[in-house]
């Protein structure tokens, strides 16, 4: 029987995933590329990212098989649901569908908990995890859970955010249950493709699902999915024009003449040369829909950044607090004290990630849990 060849390539990501997890060292070799698309790599992102790119590659060779699609061929279903671009515009909806339910539950937690939405929350206990609007960990805090039940053992420099399932929303463990549905729904649309849109579609799957987990609809890796699975929606055919150049020397010479006259067609109709018909313009429109997508989500993050942000002070709330000292060797410029929690003003000197970072070494063991306003201002004087 002959072995498709994504299956070898699936069983070594795989394999190098699992070494990862059980091997020190070897994630700080591939960290500098892993981390501009997994948005501040981890340990725990760069086996999850190999492993599930290698388990989606395998998967990808289910339609390949011709027992399997002559089973489905035959089943009496509507043609519809027979389509693949059908299953990736449903993936589509489904991925936005479950990234804004995650943000509505960070808005209910924050409610809850009687803080502001501008925030990002800590929780202490029995370790440090946080989350907010802008890079969301209530699905990895049930992720965790999950994983925690799963396996006996997890490596140091795996962060599982476990810590947050004791205050999330009951709601969210039903909604969790949105990515893997996903996650198979990504995988049906992945079936009999060409090697690049294939290989493309696989890792924009991979990172959109590591994105929802870790991050939520403004993370980098949620983003980079969208992005890619708008690119495989309107531009598809320029992903297999690219794969047939690769993979039929026969046809390069058809394909690039083709994509010549595309590029000259473009420039005349710009530069007005050509006078568009109106078919050409929505033709090359849809090119340009998946890059118009991609920068309105990046807008929006940085609209509700800034709209949010906290410039004049930051907010500190710490809640069930005890021997607290630790913080007079920051500048406070105001506090109040409740009956369970206490409100530190602090002076806006501080970088944003900086300021959170020692906080966690100051507060650990003294608080329940912490709440500190962004200051996305911070990031940019720090630049300056």
């Amino acid at each position: 029987m002959k072995i498709n060849k994504y299956i070898p390539f699936g069983i070594i990501l795989i394999i190098f995933g699992t070494m990862l997890f059980f091997l020190s060292g070897i994630d700080q070799f591939i960290r500098p590329f892993t981390q501009p698309l997994l948005m501040g790599s981890s340990k725990g992102k760069d086996i999850l990212f190999f492993v599930l790119l290698g388990i989606t590659m395998i998967l990808s060779t289910l339609g390949d098989n011709e027992r399997i699609r002559r089973y489905f061929k035959n089943l009496h279903i509507p043609e519809m649901l027979k389509d693949k671009d059908f299953y990736l515009k449903l993936s589509l909806i489904l991925l936005l569908f479950t990234a804004i339910d995650g943000i509505v539950m960070e808005f209910y937690l924050r409610n809850s908990l009687g803080i502001d939405w501008n925030t990002i929350l800590v929780i202490m206990n029995p370790s440090e995890t946080s989350t907010s609007i802008l890079h969301s960990h209530l699905y990895k805090g049930i992720f965790g859970m999950v994983l925690g039940m799963l396996l006996t053992y997890i490596p140091a420099g795996i962060h599982t955010g476990s810590s947050l399932s004791a205050y999330t929303p009951d709601l969210i463990g039903l909604l969790f249950i949105l990515i893997p549905i996903n996650y198979i729904v990504m995988v049906i649309s992945l079936q009999r493709r060409k090697a690049a849109p294939r290989i493309f579609l696989a890792v924009a799957i991979t990172i959109s699902i590591i994105g929802l987990i870790d991050g939520g609809l403004f993370a980098t890796p949620t983003i980079g999915g969208i992005y890619g699975i708008l690119i495989l929606m309107y531009n598809n055919e320029i992903l297999e024009g690219f794969s047939d150049y690769i993979t039929e020397k026969d046809k390069r010479d058809a394909i690039k003449s083709q994509l010549n006259e595309e590029l000259v067609t473009i420039k005349s109709v710009l530069s007005g040369k050509i006078r568009d018909n109106g078919k050409s313009l929505k033709k090359y429109l849809k090119i340009l829909i998946p890059h118009i997508a991609l920068i309105l989500i990046i807008v929006l993050r940085f609209s509700i950044a800034f709209y949010g942000a906290c410039p004049d002070s930051y907010e500190l709330d710490v809640t069930n607090p005890h021997d607290l000292d630790g913080l007079n060797q920051y500048d406070v410029l105001n506090l109040t004290e409740h009956e369970n929690k206490t409100t530190f003003y602090l002076s806006n000197q501080y970088n944003e990630m900086e300021l959170l970072n020692n906080l966690a070494i100051d507060l650990e063991g003294k608080c329940d849990w912490y709440s500190l306003s962004w200051n996305i201002y911070s990031y940019l004087e720090t630049n300056l």
